[in-house]
């Protein structure tokens, strides 16, 4: 048996319930003068068949440049004035975390049929707790960590983010970055270094018993470009250094049910092409829009990896709103791995599931298992669902809170081992329905999921 208080907290701050953009003439504009979608229609006030953005002027920022707020709306000088693109520009605005409110409003030009832009915003604290980890388990009397991530560092809309977890024969330490924009260019650049030194049990029945060691050092550097509206490919180059300690003599069912990966000293060299689309009103509590993650990656000796191997995945995620506020978030991901992969890059159940009903089951923090299973495999699919109800909101410090109820399945198995496998896997092995229930806090310090599940677990 193994408990754990998983606080998960979510990188991405969220923008739902914050103040709805308003677009208006400067004065009073009555409701018949206002469009179908709620904006001022400036063409009753300006009588011309065209309204023309004179100038568009940015207002409130104090951290932020202008010039990070200023790609993100769609519109320029000279462009005709358009609703749509106003919208638009307000959710990328608010999707970045960067604001609790943005606010589009229209002011008089030098003449006629020329108006000025106002993006008025207010800024919210981008220096936020990351993630939360505390916990124990039977391989693990107790661990610990966290992490913090500052997402517009000096006001340039970059990321920088550090976490770290600490437990008994196992630690780990991560760092990370991104920049939108790579010298006023559309390219992306991204990079992550991880250190960790770890263990993983043989025998989840035996917690004491015989434990495979391994310490991995490396990182990941990636470029990344637009292909379309709210859709991103990027390459990504891997190189990992892996040490594993041999293993004693044991029976070969114990060596079986070993996690893949090379004794002594090995090499991890990988290439992988990613795409992304994501048109999400809220990173946090959607209700509406879609996102999606298609991604290949392949480990060559042409590359100098110790590791061949291709590894494909996907997840997509579809957000609705049932009742004014509420989110209903649909979300599924399958995966394949072919050849041999070190088995931290493999697919684990915990990373997928909340805690699993009848099973203990615990997410890797930093990508140390505290869990003393290993279900490590190379076939993967899940599908679940979620409901978020409003029960909070607010304009300083506590800005949203929601009480949430999800449901998750997930099947994992080996290619190697499709027969029925007493670790788990296989067609056989284990197919665990989990469940959760929690709140979500929207916060000037980050955003909060308070997790149940674990409750849950031991009530049924």
């Amino acid at each position: 048996m193994q408990s754990s208080l998983h606080l998960q907290l979510v990188l991405l701050v969220s923008s739902a319930g914050l103040s709805t953009a308003a677009v208006a003439q400067e004065g009073e504009i009555g409701p018949k003068l206002r469009g179908p979608s709620g904006y001022a229609r400036i063409d009753a006030l300006l009588p011309r068949t065209t309204n023309v953005i004179e100038a568009i002027e940015v207002r409130g920022n104090q951290r932020t440049r202008e010039g990070v707020i200023r790609r993100r709306i769609l519109l320029s000088e000279g462009d005709l004035l358009d609703d749509r693109s106003i919208e638009e520009s307000r959710l990328r605005l608010l999707g970045t975390g960067y604001f609790s409110s943005v606010e589009f409003r229209l002011e008089r030009g030098s003449e006629r049929g020329l108006v000025i832009l106002i993006a008025e915003v207010r800024e919210r604290n981008t220096l936020v707790v990351d993630r939360l980890f505390l916990g124990y388990s039977e391989v693990s009397p107790v661990f610990a960590g966290g992490g913090l991530a500052d997402t517009n560092f000096l006001g340039r809309g970059v990321t920088v983010g550090a976490e770290f977890v600490v437990g008994d024969s196992r630690q780990a330490a991560s760092l990370r970055g991104f920049v939108p924009y790579l010298a006023d260019t559309p390219l992306q650049l991204s990079i992550s270094a991880i250190l960790a030194r770890g263990e993983e049990l043989l025998d989840s029945d035996d917690p004491s018993g015989v434990a495979l060691s391994y310490e991995r050092f490396g990182g990941t550097f990636g470029i990344g470009f637009g292909v379309g509206p709210a859709q991103r490919v990027s390459l990504i180059y891997r190189l990992e250094t892996i040490n594993a300690d041999r293993l004693p003599n044991l029976d070969p069912p114990f060596l079986r049910a070993a996690p893949s990966i090379l004794f002594d000293d090995s090499l991890l060299s990988t290439m992988s092409l990613l795409y992304e689309q994501d048109t999400l009103d809220d990173p946090f509590v959607p209700t509406a829009g879609s996102s999606l993650e298609l991604s290949v990656e392949v480990g060559t000796s042409l590359l100098g990896s110790d590791y061949e191997f291709s590894k494909y995945f996907g997840r997509g995620l579809v957000a609705f709103e049932p009742s004014a506020g509420h989110s209903l978030v649909l979300r599924a991901a399958a995966g394949l791995i072919q050849g041999r992969t070190p088995f931290f890059n493999q697919f684990f159940i915990g990373d997928f599931t909340y805690f699993a009903f009848g099973r203990d089951s615990l997410p890797r923090p930093v990508g140390l298992n505290f869990s003393e299973h290993n279900d490590y495999d190379d076939l993967l699919l899940s599908g679940g669902v979620e409901y978020a109800v409003p029960v909070h909101r607010g304009r300083s410090f506590v800005y949203r809170v929601y009480l949430y109820g999800g449901f998750e399945a997930v099947a994992t198995a080996s290619l190697d081992e499709i027969q029925e496998d007493p670790t788990g896997r296989g067609a056989g092995g284990f197919f665990p329905l989990s469940f959760d229930a929690g709140l979500k806090l929207d916060t000037d310090l980050g955003t909060f999921t308070f997790s149940l599940a674990y409750l849950l677990e031991l009530a049924l």
